[in-house]
């Protein structure tokens, strides 16, 4: 077992040399581009981690580099040479497609574990075929019928929260607002009931698959990737069951999958009537490893960062008491009202989050062939990574860049200003359904919480303390006889909304500040890029709260 040990890492000390010795050759080839490698074989990985896991988050690392280096430079992080680049400019030539300049760069890890099918991991023309294909289930239009689902799930994941006195910010995003929106898109995917044996499996299983994406790429038994893979491959024998027993006349359900399959089903009948040609129609049918790779990747991309953008939310609401009242003004309001006009619109407040805490600071891509930004040559093979938590507070763009403001997307932007769900062909798939289960749940949320008029400010470990209990806006009745039109109102206004943005993997980085707090140093320091605070119950029970600054029950 020592040998073994020994010689995978040696292994491993070889591979990160060669990787090390092919990035200082592709550096020396674009000597113009400012930056350093850093340390031998490591680069600069730990002071990115570190400023990744700061208060200020990545931001700190790209303007430092940034002052020394300009816009546009190099560096060696997570065991390659990149390229980092910010601006608007960059933005359209990284994202727009345009003459395929680049193409996607996930890291091996992501791209073994979605799968050589996934939309996340082809590119050209079967990439905009999957595109079309899994975009018609999740468009506007499609997702109405998930609707009365979301809402329920909704009330339901609320309710656990009534008469707790406190809850923390850490528990809510990682415990009850990710099984809500895993419980979402299990059953918007393939009908998963939300409570259950299968439910806890495939919930098990999914927790291994998203803890693999950012792992060392070693398929060892006891590493997170071996773990990863494995429990991909259970819940691939999962879907494999699933598929068959539609594909075989089983039941039918009104899902994802059942959408696509029943495509494929008229498709080949229209094929049969033309006289057995099947001609581009074959051509648009998903096998069943499509199905599947597909499938997962949806699972982790509506999974992940509808959990951050929610969490993000609440937590920049309870700091912004003035934003908070305004929107539950307007969610209370909206049931009297038909035109959908409002002060503050939830997809103003839903952009500043997204904006403010730039839930996938970078987007990754590899030059498919050579190419020029701001006079530096990228050389064809390059891994070049758009800085986007720079370009979202960008002074020039947005005043008082680090101030919450959600009016401030009542004006219209520049393009590539803003890109909560990315820009070009690889924008967010999901991003429709990502706001209707936003929507949904901030609008049952902010109707059922409160903070004192009088209150100035709210501490982070504030943001959800307090008794939650029901109000006069349920008037004791059921909550489906309590459905306000109001929520139908904004699910019709989604593609009004949805247009007023401007044309997505990842986890929240948690902030260390619980010293900061401890030793009376004050509130959130508005110059920093946010991160929610990790704090445990057992700070909560030392804090000493201000009577001022006690949440109070809706009367």
């Amino acid at each position: 077992m020592a040998v073994f040990g020994a010689a995978v890492l040696v292994a491993l000390a070889v591979t990160c040399g060669l990787i090390w010795l092919r990035s200082r050759r592709l550096s020396k080839e674009m000597r113009d581009i400012p930056g350093t490698m850093g340390w031998p074989v490591i680069g600069e990985t730990f002071s990115f981690i570190s400023g990744f896991s700061s208060p200020a988050g990545i931001l700190s690392f790209m303007r430092d580099r940034q002052r020394r280096f300009g816009k546009v430079f190099k560096t060696y992080v997570l065991g390659r040479m990149t390229v980092f680049m910010t601006g608007r400019e960059a933005a359209k030539i990284l994202l727009s497609g345009k003459d395929g300049v680049v193409s996607l760069n996930l890291f091996y890890t992501g791209k073994q574990v979605l799968g050589p099918t996934s939309l996340l991991t082809t590119n050209g023309d079967e990439h905009k075929k999957l595109r079309r294909l899994i975009g018609e289930p999740l468009s506007i239009d499609a997702l109405k019928k998930y609707f009365g689902f979301i809402n329920d799930l909704a009330v339901q994941t609320l309710d656990t929260w009534l008469d707790r006195r406190v809850l923390v910010l850490e528990e809510a995003s990682s415990v009850i607002i990710k099984l809500f929106t895993l419980k979402v898109i299990a059953n918007m995917l393939i009908s998963l009931e939300p409570e259950g044996e299968e439910q806890e499996k495939f919930r098990a299983n999914f927790k291994f698959i998203s803890s693999s994406f950012a792992s060392l790429p070693l398929k060892i038994p006891g590493t997170a990737f071996h773990r990863g893979l494995k429990a991909r491959n259970r819940m691939y024998a999962m879907l494999d069951s699933v598929i068959a027993g539609r594909r075989d006349g089983g039941e039918v359900r009104n899902d994802f999958l059942q959408t696509l399959l029943r495509k494929h089903a008229k498709d080949g009948a229209a094929a049969d009537e033309d006289g057995g040609g099947g001609g581009d129609r074959d051509a648009d049918k998903l096998t069943d490893a499509q199905l599947k790779d597909n499938i997962l990747t949806l699972l982790v991309a509506g999974h992940d960062t509808t959990t951050a953008g929610l969490t993000w939310l609440i937590k920049f609401l309870g700091e912004n008491p003035e934003a908070l009242q305004k929107l539950r003004e307007e969610h209370m309001e909206i049931k009297e009202r038909l035109d959908g006009s409002s002060h503050l619109r939830w997809s103003d407040v839903m952009n500043e989050t997204l904006r403010r805490a730039t839930i996938l600071p970078w987007f990754s891509r590899k030059a498919a062939q050579d190419f020029s930004i701001d006079g530096y040559e990228i050389k064809k093979g390059t891994s070049v990574n758009l800085d986007v938590v720079s370009i979202h507070h960008d002074p020039s763009v947005f005043a008082d860049p680090y101030k919450f403001d959600p009016n401030r997307f009542d004006e219209t932007l520049k393009p590539y200003s803003f890109l909560g769900f990315g820009s070009g062909p690889r924008m967010c798939p999901g991003m429709s359904l990502a706001r209707l289960e936003i929507c949904v749940f901030i609008h049952h949320l902010v109707c059922r919480y409160s903070t004192p008029a009088g209150s100035q400010e709210i501490k982070q470990q504030q943001l959800l303390r307090g008794k939650v209990t029901r109000n006069s806006y349920f008037s004791g009745k059921s909550d489906k006889e309590q459905q306000p039109r109001s929520i139908a109102q904004i699910f019709r206004s989604l593609k009004h909304d949805h247009s007023r943005a401007v044309t997505r993997h990842g986890t929240i980085q948690e902030a260390t500040q619980q010293q900061q707090l401890r030793k009376g140093q004050g509130q959130w320091n508005n110059n920093q890029v946010a991160k929610p605070i990790r704090v445990t119950k057992k700070h909560y029970a030392r804090q000493q709260w201000p009577s001022h600054a006690k949440p109070h029950m809706i009367d």
